[in-house]
């Protein structure tokens, strides 16, 4: 009896009547749902048969969704599953989804990994699972056919073949063909000569693996912009391909309906484990492995190694100094000014509004400090608030603001109470803007605050810009690089100009005084 006629018999019996059947009949109709359920997606495969081991964590359950898609709905042809290192994949995608398959509809499997012998422990696996659990499904493993990396199913019913990334796969074929992580490592990644090769391979030798009707996987964490999940979204492919990329911590238009920041799989990695990882392996890294966006070494523009970090000391009360690698500035002999890049929505998918504190210090050529960052999706009302708050804090020379038309009746309740606004004018693209920012660090002249909680994520979109989802904090970095290009640093030269109209009243008073002078005996000449 098939899994839908079970469930034809069960919902024409009411409850009584089933009770009232002989055991053996219940039996029978127990174990007949028990494999058709099981045999609705892989994700129900690995629930029922692992006694529990396997975790239906939503994200696995979005891939086996994905899965049964393109399988028995034939939504796609290649299914790109971009997930991070440590969360399941391999387990769902490698070892229950394979012999999902082969118990559903019979037919052999081909998988490959970055190398024959690993590849060869997931065929193993699947093959434990079919000689523990195939029974129910009427399958039985061929003694005549046995190896991790080759068996078949007694009566031609399927099986199983694995072997290398870039290496030969003469003979064997599949209905569902599976690759998972052809990279091996960094280095592979990183050589173009190993990148051609996988290419090719992937071309000329894993496409021509094909039955007809064939489905194929392609499961890996990002290594390269360049790798072959780079490949194929910038090659026109002959078959339909759907992209599910699921980041470490939820950006803009998650595939999942996260909200930006949320993690991918708290039971495993909670939002604070993810950040501490993120600092622990560095930007590019993180944004490859994690976040499944890789940049190219050293993120294109900026390079992390380029930037330098203070720290500060405080010997005395209102005394704080900065040591700047060899050298110790004062903060009195330092002035300070803010860049801010406005945004006006707070929804999920808008950009940020940020506010950075610079401080110039005192070496030869000039240094820039960055001494505070605020970054935060904020009503348009709330710019006004934000800057007055800088301004409280930090008491900057001014408060530079990009010039915008949705900014320009913002200002005046800040400038009556004393905040000196600057309108900065993007006269340039952002990236012609960002090159004097990368000049200046590239010199060694910028400095960050080595113990800022907010460093990793303001690095993290420095380094991986100009293909980071973001690029508020680019932006006011590239307006204090253009500042630090064109001042001097004599604190004594900066001069805030009156606002108020008190101010503006004294400073004519002041300067008609200055103009009318006196002989220390003759009074006025």
């Amino acid at each position: 009896m098939q899994g839908s006629d079970v469930l034809d018999v069960l919902s024409s019996l009411t409850d009584e009547e089933i009770l009232a059947l002989p055991p053996d009949k219940q039996a029978q109709l127990r174990a007949t749902l028990e494999v058709h359920l099981a045999l609705r997606s892989p994700a129900d495969y690995a629930s029922r048969l692992s006694d529990g081991r396997w975790l239906p964590y939503p994200h696995l359950v979005h891939t086996s969704n994905r899965i049964v898609a393109m399988v028995e709905q034939d939504e796609t042809d290649l299914l790109v599953i971009e997930q991070p290192v440590r969360h399941g994949k391999t387990e769902l995608c490698s070892h229950w989804t394979p012999a999902w398959f082969i118990s559903k509809f019979r037919r052999p499997v081909l998988l490959s990994s970055y190398e024959a012998d690993y590849a060869a422990t997931h065929g193993r696996k699947v093959r434990q699972i079919i000689a523990m659990h195939g029974a129910r499904f009427g399958l039985e493993i061929d003694n005549t056919s046995r190896a991790s990396q080759r068996w078949e199913l007694t009566g031609g019913m399927g099986g199983m073949n694995t072997a290398g990334a870039g290496g030969p796969i003469t003979g064997k074929g599949g209905y569902l063909n599976i690759v998972d992580d052809p990279i091996k490592n960094n280095d592979e990644a990183n050589s173009l000569v190993m990148r051609d090769h996988l290419w090719d391979w992937w071309q000329s030798t894993w496409l021509t693996r094909r039955e007809p009707g064939v489905k194929w996987l392609l499961i890996m964490s990002r290594w390269h912009e360049d790798d072959i999940v780079g490949r194929i979204m910038n090659t026109t492919m002959g078959m339909r391909v759907e992209r599910v990329r699921l980041p470490a911590v939820a950006e803009d238009d998650d595939a999942m309906g996260r909200v930006p920041g949320q993690a991918l799989c708290p039971q495993r990695f909670d939002e604070v484990s993810l950040a501490g990882i993120r600092t622990d392996v560095g930007p590019t890294a993180w944004s490859a492995l994690y976040q499944q966006r890789p940049v190219s070494v050293g993120g294109g523009m900026f390079r992390k190694s380029a930037f330098n970090y203070w720290t500060a000391a405080t010997p005395r009360e209102g005394e704080t100094y900065y040591q700047l690698g060899e050298h110790l500035v004062d903060d009195k002999e330092c002035w300070r000014f803010a860049t801010m890049d406005p945004a006006f929505t707070r929804s999920k998918r808008s950009d940020y509004t940020v506010c950075a504190v610079w401080a110039v210090a005192p070496t030869d050529p000039p240094s820039l400090m960055l001494l505070d960052l605020r970054r935060m999706r904020v009503e348009h009302a709330e710019h006004a608030p934000l800057v007055q708050s800088v301004w409280d804090t930090w008491h900057p020379s001014w408060v530079g603001v990009e010039k915008q038309m949705a900014t320009l009746s913002l200002w005046s309740d800040v400038q009556r109470n004393g905040v000196v606004v600057r309108w900065l004018v993007p006269d340039k693209n952002k990236i012609a803007r960002a090159e004097t920012a990368v000049a200046v660090a590239e010199a060694g002249r910028i400095f960050l605050p080595r113990n800022a909680p907010w460093l990793s994520e303001f690095l993290d979109e420095v380094v991986s810009f100009p293909v980071a989802p973001h690029d508020d904090q680019v932006d006011v970095l590239a307006y204090a690089a253009a500042e630090l290009a064109k001042r001097t640093v004599s604190p004594r030269k900066v001069r805030n100009e009156p606002v108020t109209p008190a101010d503006k009243a004294w400073a004519l008073l002041e300067k008609r005084a200055r103009s009318k002078r006196y002989h220390p005996v003759l009074g006025r000449t």
